[in-house]
């Protein structure tokens, strides 16, 4: 029998052997698959597997708060700490899909975190220059459909407290390994909104593009920045859009070489420096920077400033007009050559700097030339200093070193720094006899101490500062130490000065220990007034005094003036203080033209005991009466008093208050804080309030608050729900409702007047959050007038909202008198480290709507001879900033029209077309159509037929809001400019008129296509020129300058019905003007197919010219009238101007002059009885009196022998009636002897005697219709 071999085993036995190994890889599988689907799916299994990952990284990452399954993964908390910085993350969740890692894609479908901070580590080592990699592609696709961050800080090694600097933002990001894609960046920041795309290459040379886009940050506006190029050669252009900063930027980069700026160009215009930090002063900057890197590798440039609007700094201005240098940079050093800084007005500063930023050592040398102090500062006296500033050292070694004068100043300074010592070792300010020297010291360790000793010498301030004159001669020191806070001693002495005209003097030995303690005696004498303070504060036991006598403050100068007096006693300690306080004053001026009299305050605290008994008479502010009574009144203890405040302001308001509260005493004065109610508040005036319930309110330094306050105002109520505020924060919550809108000043007391309620509801921490909204309850809204007139208010809503950095307020208002407005308008709010604000600078973005549907409400306003109609729409865009509102749009209107009844204007149909930016409106098209009347005498007109039997008006142009100039251009065809009872006239043309500077140009041509002057009414009272009203009120002067140059063609259709003259006027006029606002006319009118109709009788005008040569009351006349067809032609010549006429008869043939006339009156030779004589005279009167020299009259009472022929109305009581005819002749120097007869009478008339006794005295005796005799005796007053 054979044995079977070992290394031989049975053919029977492999298969059980390979299913056992196929067993056993199976259970590995199994198990493998198992202990995936463990870590994948359990939350269990996810914990492990990140606990191995934090014990793997020893430490370096850490896990907190792992919940879910590895595709839905939420964690509480993440956090690692690296060598450079250090992340948290906080709440993060992660849903992706891991069956896309078999296509070799991760894709994150949302990844979420609410709180991530980065905080960056200092770094004792400079961090090397990276250097270009060979390759950014990734192994992977990766896709990333949503990332939010809710809140992200980034904090510096020094700021661990840091606030939010990036909120809100949301991601999206596609890869396929080779080209990366950021889809879109979305996030807000302190200073604005960020938008962001790019495209980014991973092979090199890493091709890239991004364009990033900045919203309201503030102040700069609107931004855009794009980056093209590469990572060896990348360039960035960057620029505002629609913002008072107007700059651009241009950069190019190398950023992987020692030098990584190639070329810099920067602009920026209308940079305001007190929009960045409050405190700056306000200035307008144009900066220009222009860097190109040399040969050398450095940076080299021109840097420009230049201040368009310089102004002292007292003004709130930059003194700085221009800066300008020459500019080299490198990583080792910074040097700037031909510094040149121009000062308002001719001061200059000249010099290099020059900084090595290794070595950290660098020096300055400035040369000051003629250098004014009044253009820094105009409260500083003028001067023109020069001299030379220098510097240099590093950072433990520096010395300083001044040296300026002119011809009267001298300032000296040097200053030295070793270490931790700084040392003031010369201080010498002279001028004239002033001169202040000192010295001093400073250590820079924790202490902090300082010495300081200087000496002032026959010392004139208004040698420096334009104040009054002063002779001070003192001696100063001071010492101590201003750490961990301010303490020490100072010592004064003032003796043989004087200040303004008065004598000053005084002593003072006070030691310190920071605000609150002190101990020491202080004198001061001005003149009459003395100033005297003893004692001790902050001690367990105070004994302080002081005491005030100033009778007359004028000798001090400063604007002061009037007297003041006071006395202060305070004992005890601030846990049981003891206070006795005595102030009046009968009349205190302040500056700005501010007064106060009958000032008495009496306050005294004993004991917890609590009075005070304060008051003023008046308040003047710029002589207006701001309050006319004020009363204060307390009484109590500290812990438990009552406080009553009555005012009168003005002469329609009272205002009340009264409170109950207390202190507790044993806080220490820093915490105070008075906790109390309120029991009355209550004001009158046209909005009357009064506090309804006794409400909770406290205040101390750190905090105000009020509780539930419930007030009636102005017949509705207001509910303050909660109001609290702190330095960092506040909050206010409430409504109101029935709040009547001015009802003082509604006219009748049965209007329902305009009633608003609404609510409010404002959180502010470091953002302001919250919302207002105040709506139309009921009424109405009336317009003044003799029965006042509703507006048909419908809706009027304001809404404000506070919410992610922006302020947005919408307001409402539909009126059925007038039609609808809407506003839509959105700041940001500017967020810092603790607060926020809203700037100047902050951009605006808004929209303004408004539909006038109506003018009915306006012609209420308006005078009665006037009205309008007509609908308006308007659409405003306002962008800018809050300080320079950019304000664009358009404006139409449709069926407008203006109706003067005076003079009889009616524009009707009006459309408009117009656009505007700022204050420059443009207009495109006005235009009006006038309907035609029918005019007076149609026979004059039958030939005259117009365009559809209207006229029309349009204008265009541009007209300038605010001073800027406007022009405008007008066209007029066959439009009706009048058509009253006395004339109407239809006329057409075109001109311009310019308006700017308070002179108005117009010029053009107009022609009158029909025109008809009628008589106008006679009979229509008027005041005598001599007839001045007392206490009228003063008429402004005009201050306009009207230069006119217009042509007028009168046409062939103007005609005239005036006095008799009925015809047809032609003719051309070009009126003119001149600065003086002088009218001057040039031109001739000429009557055509005219008579003159007198004594019933028709004269034909042949000739009939008025020339205008200048003056427009004064033209030349040429005319002739004659009445023809009769044997002799007769009529009338005026010659001459109007001023002075030349009128005479003229006949064909030549007759006497008295047969002229009656053949122009009668048609016939005069009776040869002289019966005509009557009627003939006053023809004569009619026609030709009035003439300058001697006229007709004037010879036929020559050629008769009488003094006087003349032709009056008849007196009351005389026997005559109508018109009469005076013959008249002088018998002696007493004696007159006349002849009066009616015209058109048949009766004998009347023969009058008059004879002078005396001056005072006269006899008239008559004889005729009417026999008497009368004696007058004259009294005259002056």
């Amino acid at each position: 029998m054979i044995n079977p071999s070992v290394d031989n085993p049975l053919p029977g036995n492999r298969p059980r052997r390979f299913r056992w190994l196929a067993g056993l890889i199976s259970l590995m599988l199994i198990c493998v698959l198992l202990a995936g689907y463990w870590l994948v799916n359990s939350q269990s299994g996810v914990q492990w597997a990140f606990s191995v990952v934090h014990r793997l990284s020893s430490g370096t990452i850490h896990f907190a708060g792992v919940q879910g399954a590895l595709h839905d993964l939420r964690i509480e908390n993440i956090y690692f700490a690296g060598d450079e910085f250090e992340f948290e993350g906080q709440n993060i969740r992660i849903v992706w899909n891991l069956g896309k890692l078999f296509y070799k894609q991760i894709a994150i479908d949302q990844l979420t975190a609410e709180t991530v901070k980065i905080h960056h580590l200092a770094s004792a080592e400079d961090t090397p220059r990276g250097t270009l990699p060979e390759s950014l592609n990734l192994p992977l696709a990766l896709s990333i459909h949503a990332l939010t961050i809710d809140s992200m800080y980034l904090m510096a090694a020094e700021n661990k407290n840091a606030e939010p600097i990036i909120t809100n933002l949301a991601l999206a990001l596609e890869s396929d390994g080779h080209m990366h894609q950021l889809k879109s960046l979305n996030f807000y920041t302190p200073w604005g909104s960020v938008t962001a795309s790019a495209e980014f290459n991973g092979s090199s040379p890493f091709d890239l593009s991004a364009q990033i886009e900045l919203s309201s940050v503030d102040p700069w506006g609107d931004a855009q920045m794009l980056i093209t190029g590469n990572l060896e050669h990348m360039k960035i252009q960057a620029s505002t859009v629609q913002s008072t900063i107007v700059g651009d930027l241009q950069l190019q980069l190398h950023p992987f070489i020692d030098n990584p700026v190639a070329q810099l160009d920067a602009n920026i215009e209308r940079l305001n420096p007190a929009s960045f930090i409050a405190v700056a002063p306000q200035a307008s900057l144009s900066l220009s920077a222009h860097f190109v890197q040399n040969d050398s590798g450095q940076l080299e440039g021109k840097v420009r400033i230049e201040n368009h609007e310089a102004a002292p700094y007292d003004a709130g201005g930059l003194p700085l007009s221009l800066f300008s240098t020459q500019a080299w940079i490198t990583s080792e050093s910074l040097k700037l050559q031909d510094i040149d800084m121009q000062m308002d007005g001719d001061g200059l500063l000249r010099g290099d700097l020059i900084w090595h930023w290794d070595e950290q050592f660098g020096s300055t040398n400035i040369r000051v030339e003629r250098l004014n102090p009044y253009h820094i500062d105009n409260r500083l006296q003028a001067a023109q200093v020069s001299g030379q500033i220098q510097w240099s050292g590093n950072v433990q070694t520096q010395s300083a070193r001044i040296h300026l004068k002119d011809k009267s100043i001298n300032l000296a300074a040097v200053i030295v720094r070793s270490g931790e010592n700084v040392a003031l070792e010369q201080l010498n300010l002279q001028r004239n006899q002033s001169q202040f020297t000192g010295h001093g010291t400073l250590t820079l360790d924790h202490d902090q101490l300082f010495e300081l000793s200087g000496r002032l010498a026959n010392f004139n301030i208004a040698d420096f500062v334009r104040t009054v004159d002063s002779n001070l001669n003192a001696v100063l020191h001071i010492s101590g130490q201003l750490s961990p806070h301010v303490s020490g001693a100072l010592k004064y002495t003032i003796q043989n000065s004087r200040l303004a005209k008065s004598p000053v003097s005084g002593s003072g030995e006070i030691a310190f220990n920071g605000l609150n303690a002190f101990d020491g005696k202080a004198g001061l004498k001005a003149g009459s007034n003395h100033l005297e303070v003893q004692g001790s504060m902050g001690a367990k036991r105070n004994a302080f005094h002081l005491r005030l006598k100033a009778p007359d403050l004028a000798q001090l100068g400063f604007g002061l003036a009037g007297d003041l007096q006071a006395n202060v006693n305070f004992t005890g300690s601030f846990d049981a203080p003891g206070l006795d306080l005595k102030l009046a004053s009968t009349r205190l001026y302040l500056p700005d033209n501010r007064s106060v009299s009958g000032v008495t305050v009496d306050a005294n605290l004993h004991n917890e005991d609590i009075s005070l008994e304060a008051s003023i008479e008046h308040y003047d502010a710029h002589e207006k009466i701001a309050i006319k009574k004020l009363r204060i009144d307390t009484q109590g203890k500290i812990s438990n008093h009552i406080l009553s405040v009555k005012a009168q302001i003005n002469e329609d308001i009272t205002f009340r208050l009264a409170a109950a509260g207390g202190v507790s005493p044993k806080k220490i004065l820093q915490s105070l804080r008075w906790t109390g109610q309120f029991t009355e508040i209550a004001a009158t005036g046209k909005m009357p309030v009064r506090l309804l319930s006794p409400a909770a309110f406290s205040v101390s330094a750190q905090s105000i608050s009020l509780g539930q306050a419930r007030f009636s105002i102005s017949g509705g109520f207001a509910n303050i729900d909660q109001l609290r505020w702190s330095p960092r924060d506040w909050k206010t919550q409430g409504d109101f409702s029935g709040i009547a809108l001015l009802p003082g000043s509604q006219q009748v007391s049965n209007q329902s007047p305009l009633q608003l309620g609404g609510h409010w509801n404002f959180v502010s921490t470091q953002q302001l959050m919250g919302n207002l909204k105040i709506f139309q309850e009921q009424g109405d809204w009336y317009l003044p007038g003799e029965v006042p007139q509703p507006l048909g208010m419908k809706k009027l809503q304001l809404m404000v909202i506070a919410e992610r950095g922006k302020l947005i307020s919408e307001f409402n208002l539909f009126s059925q008198s007038i039609g609808s407005v809407t506003v839509d308008l959105t700041m940001p709010i500017k967020q810092s480290d603790s607060n926020w604000s809203i700037s100047r600078e902050s951009a605006l973005h808004g929209k303004v709507n408004v539909d006038i549907n109506t003018f009915n409400w306006l012609n209420t306003l308006l005078d009665g001879s006037m009205s309008a109609e007509g609908q308006i729409q308007a659409h405003v865009d306002i962008q800018g900033t809050l300080q320079q509102p950019d304000f664009s749009g358009t404006v139409s209107g449709s069926q407008l029209s203006v109706v003067l009844l005076d003079q009889g204007i009616n524009l009707q149909q009006g459309t408009m077309t117009a656009k505007f930016h700022q204050t420059d409106l443009k207009i495109d098209r006005l235009h009006f159509v006038t309907p035609h009347e029918v005019p007076p005498d149609k026979r004059l007109f039958g030939d005259f037929e117009s365009d559809d039997m209207r006229g029309s008006l349009t204008i265009a142009g541009d007209i300038g809001l605010a001073g800027n100039e406007s022009r405008m251009n007008f066209t007029i065809h066959q439009l009706p400019l009048a058509h009253k009872a006395e004339y109407w006239v239809i006329a057409s043309g075109s001109g311009e008129i310019r308006f700017q500077h308070h002179r108005l140009n117009v010029k053009g041509d107009l022609w009158a296509d029909a025109g008809l002057l009628l008589q106008p009414p006679e009979g229509r009272p008027e005041l005598a020129e001599d007839i001045v009203f007392v206490n009228a009120p003063e008429q402004l002067g005009q201050n306009l300058s009207l230069l006119l140059n217009m042509s007028l063609n009168l046409g062939e259709r103007f005609h005239i019905r005036v006095a008799g003259l009925e015809g047809r006027l032609t003719g051309q006029l070009q009126a003119q003007s001149d600065e003086n606002n002088k009218l001057k006319l040039n031109g001739t009118i000429a009557a055509q197919d005219t008579s003159f109709k007198a004594y019933g009788q028709n004269l034909s005008v042949k000739r009939g010219i008025v020339s205008f040569q200048g003056p427009l009351d004064d033209p030349e006349l040429n005319i002739l009238a004659l009445r023809e067809n009769l044997a002799v032609e007769a009529g009338v010549e005026i010659m001459g101007s109007v001023r002075y006429p030349r009128v005479k008869l003229i006949s064909t043939p030549d007759v006497p002059d008295t047969e002229k006339l009656s053949w122009i009156v009668l048609g016939r030779k005069p009776d040869a009885s002289g019966l005509d004589t009557s009627v003939l005279l006053a023809a004569a009167g009619s026609i030709l009196g009035g003439q300058s020299g001697g006229g007709i009259t004037e010879k036929i009472s020559a050629a008769l022998g009488v003094d006087e022929i003349s032709f009056r109305q008849a007196g009351i009581g005389s026997s005559l009636t109508g018109q009469i005819g005076v013959v008249g002749k002088r018998l002696s120097s007493r004696a007159y002897l006349s002849y009066e007869r009616g015209l058109t009478a048949t009766t004998m008339g009347i023969t009058k005697l008059t004879y002078t006794l005396t001056p005072k005295v006269t006899i008239v005796t008559q004889a005729g219709e009417d026999s008497a005799a009368d004696l007058f005796y004259t009294i005259q007053f002056d």
